[in-house]
């Protein structure tokens, strides 16, 4: 940790001209090391016989992990390289909220009593503008904890506002960008459909014997395979492998009904 540290102080204080969201904020007036503190949150424990490269693939995964917890890649946070995303930063087309923990939904309590936490949300209420003047002044955080807070018809006036705003250079492109993408996910809920589990041929030329030996459905189903596929096709079922024959030899040299067209044979038949 402390020689991780050391690397993002170093490449700070010498001005660097890594093209990361991280420095670029250090660069702005008002930013400086001197507020800024760490802290541990796992410790990561390793047998001697562990690899260095099996060690930093285990950080890589575990910094994942608390990347979905805490919630913290761009433009919520600092993050913008992701552990088998990428940088982020530079794929316009890419959803934060992928790579976010849904959290479960509480049971509803029995009776005709009404959860506080419903009242209190029933009387937040909130304009495009509102959040313009938090992200302004607190921050994308404090502009998504206030959208959280919100009841569900709330949210969809805000929504609604946020529709509106198609031109890229409104002034309330940004927010309404951000509002979209939190209010799809809450609002519109991916629901699974029969067609998201259609299962496709994958249609391979057989060549031998030996290609049974590989075993691609196998490989397919494996984890690590899996949790290198892009999000995008997280809901598709694996393909059914099935190989193309070529015509065989014999049935080419050996095609009698050609071979009796072309010599024009024709069955003798008995006479009385």
């Amino acid at each position: 940790m402390k020689t991780r540290f050391g690397q993002h102080c170093s490449k700070i204080r010498n001005n660097s001209k890594i093209n990361t969201f991280l420095y670029k904020h250090f660069k702005q007036s008002g930013h400086t090391l001197k507020h800024v503190t760490i802290q541990p949150l796992e410790k990561l424990i390793f047998d001697n016989s562990a690899s260095r490269a099996f060690k930093i693939r285990a950080r890589l995964i575990s910094e994942h992990k608390w990347i979905q917890k805490l919630q913290t890649p761009y433009p919520l946070g600092l993050n913008d390289n992701i552990y088998q995303e990428g940088n982020i930063k530079k794929n316009p087309e890419f959803d934060v909220f992928d790579l976010l923990d849904i959290r479960q939904r509480k049971s509803r309590s029995h009776g005709i009593r009404t959860n506080g936490n419903i009242k209190r949300k029933s009387r937040v209420h909130c304009s495009i503008h509102d959040l313009q003047n938090i992200l302004k002044h607190s921050g994308r955080h404090a502009m998504l904890s206030r959208l959280a807070s919100l009841s569900i018809s709330s949210l969809q006036k805000v929504d609604k506002e946020a529709d509106d705003i198609v031109i890229r250079t409104h002034p309330l492109y940004e927010v309404a960008s951000l509002t979209q993408c939190y209010t799809r996910h809450v609002l519109r809920p991916h629901i699974d459909l029969e067609s998201d589990h259609q299962r496709h041929f994958l249609k391979i030329s057989f060549l031998n014997k030996g290609i049974d030996f590989i075993d691609l459905p196998s490989i397919f189903k494996d984890k690590t395979v899996e949790s290198a596929i892009p999000n995008y096709f997280k809901n598709t079922e694996t393909p059914i492998v099935c190989y193309k024959y070529n015509r065989p030899t014999r049935n080419t040299i050996f095609n009698y009904n050609k071979i009796t067209s072309d010599l024009q044979i024709v069955e003798n038949t008995p006479t009385s």
